[in-house]
């Protein structure tokens, strides 16, 4: 199915294993690459016709929630991008539905909460008015709230083969009393902080299942997934009814649909009709949309992180900063580009740099026409006010700005817009480009031009003329660093061997 990864092939890493969903590699030996696939399991059989982009929604929703409940516990996840693990051709393979772990002992349990009754707990329940051996009182209907969430573990199987409950003592055995008391509390800390959240969002969080891993200290990670379609029953509260089977975002779709065509539920599972295939995949974008809230709603959940977090952790900083005023010692010119922040890059506490961001991270020439310049006013401000002791020009690989300046006519042409106006201050690193590497791919041209454009900006920071005294008096040193944000790489220019060279060398 088009733009849909049933299997990944990722040579450049060795294979551990692949499961129902996640194709497991090893990075090194204290580090796994998962991918997430958009391969589809149901009745414990993954079926021949994928989801495409369920693997990214998988993803996306895992990582939320992990950023979400990290107070709770800490989770496996290392930050460290996949594409800097892989060889290039296969980065599109891993953008945006692969996460790097820290490797972890598995728990062999799954820790699943039920906070309804649903599912196998329904069918179990109708048959003793318990669930995993644990009593309910009579009376209670299919999707019933439980008086309390109920913790009901059950084993690890096999892919292809079924997971059985086992009880709590069971668990004792396999765990060690401590630590499965430990794990059943976090799980329902992690299931009670979850579904109240998603119920602020509309969603009722019915169960979910987690797993679990131990470092060689003992610590307790949660592995694995949080909270996604595929681990956890969702559904909308504005259709929510008790005493029937509420419509969900997960898989039930699809599990109903398998119901009801007859199939035995034996490998090997049937072909999903595309009308099937593209409403499950619109389930599972729905789930991501609702939960995660549009983007202005997920800045106001960041800064009350921020607020609760790494303001009050930093408290004394802010003050510091509030009553003395910044006092930075670098300058940056930066872009514009979302994806390339300078503070991030260099992991800088507030106060540290005073960055100057514009399209393509240009520094025009000197010149005093005109009434607006708001890079040479940064530039004063910082230099002469500031009185900063670095500038650092700081491109990127991709930029846009750069590609705009490659798809100009070289003949003059009526300015469109504002964009093509401001790129002719990289107009020699164009020619400079274009008249050495006739012939070259876009990709080549664009990486020198970038490049090229950084090494024009500082030279355009001498035309400055309190630049140029600073820089004579040894009061203020000038670099330029160009990112890859493909493999997380820093380079900076080496005046000396006149080449970018990487700063993890260094």
């Amino acid at each position: 199915m088009k733009d849909a990864l049933f299997r990944s092939s990722i040579t450049s890493l060795p294979l551990l294993s692949r499961g129902k969903v996640r194709d497991i590699y090893e990075v090194d030996e204290g580090h796994l690459l998962i991918v997430t696939t958009d391969r589809l399991s149901a009745f414990d059989i993954v079926l021949p016709t994928p989801i495409p982009g369920k693997g990214r929604v998988l993803t996306a929703i895992s990582n939320f929630w992990f950023d979400r409940l990290r107070h709770v516990i800490p989770n496996h996840a290392t930050g460290i991008a996949p594409e800097s693990v892989v060889i290039e051709s296969e980065r599109e393979q891993v953008a945006d539905r692969a996460i790097v772990v820290k490797k972890l002992k598995p728990l062999p349990i799954e820790a699943i909460v039920r906070g309804y009754l649903a599912g196998s707990g329904w069918k179990a329940y109708q048959q003793g008015h318990s669930v995993c051996g644990i009593p309910l009182p009579e009376g209670l209907r299919e999707a019933d709230k439980l008086p309390v969430p109920l913790f009901t573990p059950s084993t690890k199987a096999e892919t292809g083969a079924h997971d059985e409950n086992i009880s709590y003592e069971q668990t004792e055995q396999l765990l060690g009393k401590k630590l499965a008391a430990q794990v059943r509390d976090v799980c329902i800390a992690l299931y009670q902080e979850a579904a109240e959240y998603a119920a602020s969002k509309g969603i009722i969080v019915a169960d979910t299942k987690f797993e679990f891993g131990l470092d060689e200290a003992g610590q307790l990670y949660l592995i694995d997934e949080a909270l996604t379609p595929d681990s956890s029953r969702f559904w909308p509260a504005d259709q929510y009814r008790p005493g029937t089977n509420p419509p969900s975002f997960d898989k039930q779709y699809v599990r109903d649909w398998l119901e009801a065509s007859g199939w035995n539920k034996q490998t090997p599972g049937p072909q999903l009709p595309p009308e099937v295939a593209a409403q499950t995949g619109e389930k599972y974008r729905e789930a991501l949309k609702q939960l995660t809230g549009s983007h202005v709603e997920k800045l106001i959940s960041g800064y009350k992180r921020f607020h609760h977090h790494n303001y009050e952790k930093n408290h004394a900083l802010f003050q510091r900063l509030a009553k003395l005023g910044q006092s930075p010692k670098t300058l940056v010119v930066g872009c514009c580009d979302s994806r390339v922040d300078p503070a991030v890059v260099t992991d800088c506490d507030p106060g540290d740099l005073f960055i100057i961001r514009n399209v393509a991270n240009l520094v025009p020439p000197f010149e005093t026409s005109g009434d607006y310049h708001g890079t040479s006013a940064a530039l004063e401000f910082g230099v002469c006010h500031l009185e900063v002791e670095n500038i650092i020009v700081l491109g990127h690989a991709q930029c846009g700005g750069i590609h705009e300046l490659l798809s100009q006519s070289p003949v003059t042409e009526p300015q469109k817009g504002f964009i093509s106006g401001w790129m002719k201050a990289a107009s020699v690193a164009r020619n400079r480009v274009l008249s050495k590497m006739q012939g070259e791919s876009m990709d080549k041209l664009a990486r020198a031009c970038e490049q090229e454009a950084i090494l024009v900006s500082l030279d355009n920071l001498l035309t400055f003329p309190w630049i140029l005294e600073r820089v004579a008096q040894r009061k203020l040193a000038l670099h330029g660093w160009y990112f890859d944000m493909q493999c997380g790489e820093l380079l900076h220019y080496n005046s000396i061997s006149k080449r970018f060279e990487s700063l993890l060398k260094n």
